[in-house]
């Protein structure tokens, strides 16, 4: 990471074990050779699509000087970066750290996401008080949904130390938005993989990573129910962005009540079967109508789906 970072100090590493070993060469499966180049080369050409990041962001609801000012502050930020400074941006009128030099030009799509793709499809006149997200990475959802939803509180999961004072930075000023240093997950783990530089990559399942190189191994701290640690059982919505480990993260969640699941699920080439996620959700939670879901088709690594409980 080009941005400053002690493992001493990490959450991660608290325990002694060491955040940046080096993971052994894997022996992926089938599904994960196929994946390869269909998520490291498509995804960058993806990145690669400043024009729909620049539609998704003038769509977006956010007010035309603001849309605006962010083009100086992105420009402002690259010269910073250019001169070896710290990665920071001006994001929605707050300082906003990254560790990827493309942070700035993702951050475009957040607002449109957040905004129209989930509040935007909600029940006319329902109020978001609580949010749970899970896989927070830097905070760009929790940071621009409270910029939507100012009052709501959110309990923020991202169990990579090394990025943990990036994310503080973001939702330190955000009053209700509470970070936690933990994994969920039905059984224990004691680590995770990540691309260093590129930590909204990283997951639980080394083969689900989606890295130039070799996956870096950073250990973490997990738990198994997040009502142990936040004291909350009930969320007005949920969202969930683990890369191929949203099965599993679901499981954690049993006896929860959710009004709203906004989950990124893996395409055709993941580890579980579709039907084996939604039979799960509709056990632990209820009947659903479907009121999102992104664009998908079998070579998608993964889409949006927002799903509306009953009552």
């Amino acid at each position: 990471m080009d941005q400053s970072t002690d493992p001493k100090t990490s959450v991660a590493s608290a325990e002694g074990d060491s955040a940046a070993a080096r993971v052994p060469a894997q022996v992926a499966s089938r599904a994960s050779h196929e994946r390869v180049p269909e998520t490291r080369y498509r995804r960058y050409a993806t990145n690669l699509q400043l024009w729909r990041r620049n539609r998704d962001w003038w769509r977006s609801e956010l007010g035309a000087g603001m849309k605006l000012r962010y083009y100086a502050d992105m420009t402002a930020s690259y010269a910073r970066c250019a001169r070896g400074r710290d990665r920071v941006v001006r994001y929605l009128d707050r300082d906003f750290a990254f560790d990827n030099i493309a942070t700035p030009l993702n951050l475009q799509t957040y607002p449109r996401e957040v905004g129209g793709d989930v509040l935007g499809n909600l029940r006319p006149g329902f109020r978001v008080r609580s949010v749970l997200d899970v896989g927070g990475n830097l905070g760009q959802f929790a940071v621009t949904l409270r910029h939507f939803v100012p009052e709501a509180e959110v309990d923020v999961f991202e169990p990579n130390g090394l990025i943990l004072p990036q994310l503080e930075a973001n939702t330190a000023s955000l009053q209700g938005v509470r970070v936690w240093p933990y994994a969920l997950s039905p059984h224990p783990v004691d680590e995770m993989y990540f691309d260093p530089g590129r930590s909204a990559t990283g997951s639980v399942l080394a083969d689900q990573v989606d890295a130039i190189g070799t996956p870096r191994r950073v250990a973490v701290r997990s738990v198994s129910d997040p009502s142990t640690v936040t004291g909350n059982q009930e969320y007005d919505l949920v969202k969930i962005d683990v890369e191929g480990y949203e099965l599993e993260v679901l499981k954690c969640l049993g006896g929860m009540t959710v009004h709203y699941l906004y989950v990124e699920m893996s395409g055709v080439r993941g580890v579980y079967p579709h039907s084996e996620l939604l039979m799960l959700v509709r056990r632990q939670f209820g009947d659903f109508r479907v009121v999102f879901q992104g664009p998908c088709d079998r070579r998608s690594v993964n889409h949006p789906l927002l799903l509306e409980f009953a009552g």
